[in-house]
């Protein structure tokens, strides 16, 4: 049989087993996962503005290579990592030494003949620490393998970078066997609508309870060891300061001007119903004090910080989120205003709706002194939720069948950085709208 034909025939098994795995897996799921059209192909993450990382599933005994060209000239030949896990299909290619803002097509060669994938883009980033504009699109929550029309919107749009701020699908494992894990995420990437989009638009992810463990999931989850090593494995992730295996997952990247911080909030914290107090946390101490410093740092050598939190931060009410966590907010922002940062802003994940706040409401410090813009730009595939609040922009609930996205737009003159946030739906229809400056 000839390398291409077994490839084909090899990858179509491959791609119906992990089907049939992520309908069997052993937990609920909120709601039935749709039926994927397709398998997995390559998926984008981890640019920069000299590199980025591709991923993509290869059956084994076959040999991938990836081809990676700017249009019209020749191509830059990467070779895979080697596989760390024998059980493991996914397959990674480190890209070094591109040019910023460049657009790159990837394609796939395997045993010496071109793949059956579509080609995947790879555009850097503008050079760090430099002014630039640009514009980036965030949000979270999902159905399992979801083919919604809001996918190819975002796609279409072009951003930067897509911000995923968690419930990438809702198979709620609570095993710790990484097959369950594994054949959710194949699940999502056959979707033909978001295997599109991760293919040609980098990902920056960071699980949420649903895509972690069960719902309201905590550091007792059983499934935390396999959750955080399937991560790795799938995910084109940022530097991991934690470290490789069964550790916590944030990160931070740059963009031009503008520092992202991206903080683990599950697989660290404590029970959200343990009584409140200056020891119950939902970074774990480890994590806070690496925020702590990232933050610190940023705000002195960067325009902008962007933290993605994969839950409110504004409430009052107890409901899974940074209320049931008041102490440490308390500290988080008590520290922001000692070290006079005044150049952050928040995403939100978590409730399915848009919303905004100047940061009228976004101060639980002492001082009080504090003004904190705070974005929520969810859910992409999930029926209206509406958590905390008040929002100074007020609240948008999806519709039935609409799916909504956070949509940012950076300027940044060398001076000063404007950022425009409007919340949209699939027919990028703005819901939601907020301007500011970073102090």
């Amino acid at each position: 049989m000839q390398p291409r034909r077994k490839f084909i025939k090899t990858l179509a098994g491959l791609a119906a087993a992990s089907t049939a795995r992520s309908f069997a897996a052993p937990e609920p799921v909120l709601r039935p996962p749709e039926k994927p059209t397709g398998f997995p192909t390559m998926w984008v993450g981890a640019v920069t503005a000299t590199g980025g990382v591709v991923k993509t599933k290869i059956p084994p005994g076959l040999h991938p290579r990836l081809l990676v060209r700017e249009a019209g000239g020749e191509p830059i030949i990467f070779t895979a990592e080697p596989q760390r896990d024998p059980a493991s299909t996914v397959v990674t290619f480190h890209l070094e030494h591109l040019r910023p803002q460049t657009d790159y097509l990837c394609t796939l060669e395997v045993n010496g003949a071109p793949a059956v994938f579509p080609p995947a883009m790879v555009r850097t980033f503008s050079p760090e620490g430099q002014p630039a504009n640009f514009t980036f699109a965030f949000g979270s929550c999902a159905r399992t393998g979801s083919q919604h029309a809001v996918f190819n919107t975002i796609a279409s749009k072009r951003p930067a970078v897509l911000i995923h701020l968690g419930d990438l699908h809702y198979v709620n494992i609570s095993r710790n066997e990484p097959r369950h894990f594994r054949a959710a995420w194949d699940t999502v990437l056959s979707s033909t609508t978001q295997g599109a989009l991760y293919r040609n638009v980098p990902l920056a992810y960071i699980y949420d309870d649903h895509d972690f463990g069960p719902n309201d999931s905590d550091n007792r989850n059983p499934g935390r060891p396999a959750s955080r090593t399937v991560y790795r494995e799938y995910m084109p992730h940022y530097p991991l300061p934690a470290g490789d295996g069964d550790a916590a997952i944030h990160q931070a990247f740059t963009v031009a001007r503008v520092r992202f911080i991206l903080t683990d909030l599950r697989s660290e914290r404590d029970a959200g119903k343990t009584p409140d107090g200056p020891g119950k946390s939902m970074m774990g101490a480890a994590q806070k004090e690496w925020f702590k410093r990232e933050l610190l740092e940023a705000s002195r050598s960067h325009g902008l910080v962007v933290w993605g939190s994969s839950v409110p931060w504004i409430g009052t009410k107890s409901n899974d989120s940074w209320q049931d966590y008041m102490d440490e907010r308390r500290e988080l922002c008590n520290f922001i205003a000692q070290h006079r940062i005044k150049n952050l802003c928040i995403l939100c994940g978590d409730a399915h709706m848009l919303a905004a706040d100047d940061g009228s409401h976004s101060d639980y410090s002492d001082s009080q002194k504090l003004r904190i813009p705070v974005l929520h730009g969810s859910a992409f595939d999930q029926g209206g939720s509406t958590k905390g609040g008040p929002f100074s922009e007020g609240t948008y609930l999806p519709k039935s069948n609409e799916g909504l996205f956070g949509w940012v737009e950076v300027e940044d003159d060398g001076q000063r950085v404007a950022v425009r946030f409007t919340g949209r739906n699939q027919n990028d229809e703005v819901k939601v709208d907020l301007n500011f400056v970073a102090a």
